[in-house]
């Protein structure tokens, strides 16, 4: 046996056992490495959870108070929670046997309002608009008295002018949170209140829901336009209707909720019956010596190249008269006065597709609303093509038929046309053959 070989053998073995223990050591050292900093996340894990741990019990404590709070706002906006009803009582005009009745009649409208206010709000509740039961009904009313009383002495609704003042002492005693009130004898005054008074409770957060009535004046379209857009808001406004809507409200009148208190409010205008007038209309087949010829005098001369046509026809329309006033006949119905004008003229005007909005009335909802409108607007017209664009927006029938109130409309209120067939005219049949012999203008 070689000696020296076999010292080699040991050292060739002593060398293998010395490697292994060397990776035993490492790794066990990286062993404690890796444990030393998994303690030290750990440790820091811990710190942070701790940490979170106190966040989150402060946030659910802080949570449980401003629950605790909501709850107790909530329960006292329903201690003061109201709807507000404001009504302009000059285009809203109360019903006529209520009138009558003096005092006893004023305190039974106020009741008979409230009552259908209040089934109104709870027959409309749900889990989503929960309705309070300390919810209050405030009512207000706003109108031109003197005016007022004067149209109902003149309509011979009530036997003197002081009549009012009974009724509307019954309306004040009848409930604490019901009032009529003395607006002022201007123009705007009950329009001015009403507004002011929708804005405040439309911004009220104890205000649940406001019942407007003043839809029967155009002027309103301004205040309620802005709420269409805001669901909030829309939500939150009920229109009332009373006579028919006005021909801008009436655009906007299907965006919101609208009831009909036909127990209290009457369903057509009052007839300002102070400003009479002493001519009438002529047939369209005879020269017109009345209201068209006044006007026709009043307007400037028309160019003198006119259009002419071998089978000339007469055409009836509103011709612009008289400021704002409407025509009424003997039975009430609105009148649209007559104008003569050539079918070349009309044919003209008419294929040109104009803007009647805007050149009869000055303004137009939809470049308003939207920037832009299917309708030329363009320069200005001259007076007979103003006439002429009348007799063309008139061949469309308005919604309101003989009882619209809207000095603005520009729509049709009776047909215009000889010999019409009925069957296969847009105008209804009350709207044929209308007495055109006027007794009053409103």
């Amino acid at each position: 046996m070689d000696i020296h070989s076999n010292f080699e053998d040991l050292e060739v073995g002593w060398r293998l056992c010395k490697g292994y223990d060397d990776q035993k050591h490492a790794l066990i050292e990286d062993l404690f490495a890796h444990i030393n900093a998994i303690t030290l996340k750990l440790s820091e894990a811990e710190v942070e959870l701790r940490d979170k741990r106190d966040v989150i019990q402060l946030n659910r404590s802080r949570l449980e108070e401003v629950k605790t709070e909501n709850q107790a706002l909530k329960l006292e906006k329903a201690r003061h929670v109201f709807a507000s009803v404001v009504i302009d009582g000059d285009c809203m005009p109360f019903k006529d046997e209520l009138l009558r009745q003096g005092l006893d009649g004023g305190k039974k409208t106020a009741s008979l309002l409230k009552q259908a206010v209040e089934n109104e709000l709870w027959s409309r509740a749900s889990p989503d608009t929960d309705v309070s039961p300390n919810l209050q009904v405030l009512v207000r009313v706003y109108a031109n008295m003197r005016g007022l009383a004067k149209t109902y002495k003149e309509m011979d609704i009530l036997p003197d002018v002081a009549s009012l003042d009974e009724f509307v002492r019954g309306f004040n005693m009848g409930d604490a949170l019901c009032d009529f009130v003395e607006a002022g004898n201007g123009k705007e005054c009950s329009d001015e209140k009403v507004k002011a008074m929708f804005r405040v409770h439309l911004a009220d957060v104890h205000c649940h829901q406001i019942l407007f009535g003043g839809t029967a004046d155009n002027g309103y379209a301004r205040l309620l336009g802005p709420c269409v857009e805001d669901e909030a808001a829309r939500g939150r406004i009920t229109l009332i209707e009373g006579p028919p809507f006005a021909n801008e409200l009436a655009d906007l009148k299907d965006r919101f909720h609208v009831v009909s208190f036909s127990d209290v409010f009457r369903t057509q205008k009052l007839l300002n019956l102070n400003r009479r007038v002493s001519f009438h209309i002529t047939p369209p087949t005879t020269p017109s010596t009345g209201y068209a010829s006044a006007v026709a005098k009043a307007a400037p001369n028309p160019p003198s190249t006119r259009a002419t046509s071998t089978s000339p026809r007469t055409l009836t329309t509103l011709a612009k008269g008289l400021g704002t006033a409407i025509l009424r006949n003997r039975l009430g119905q609105r009148v649209d006065p007559s104008a003569h004008f050539s079918q070349t003229e009309f044919a003209s005007i008419k294929a040109r597709k104009l803007c009647n909005s805007h050149h009869l009335l000055g303004a137009c909802s939809f470049m308003d609303a939207y920037g832009e409108c299917s309708h030329h607007h363009g320069e200005q017209l001259s007076p007979r093509q103003v006439q002429i664009l009348r007799a063309v927006a008139r061949q469309s029938p308005c919604p309101a038929g003989l009882s619209c109130s809207d000095p603005n409309c520009i729509l049709g209120h009776r047909c215009a046309r000889d010999g019409c067939v009925l069957a296969n005219c847009r105008f209804s049949a009350e709207m044929h053959n209308v007495d055109t012999k006027v007794v009053v203008t409103t």
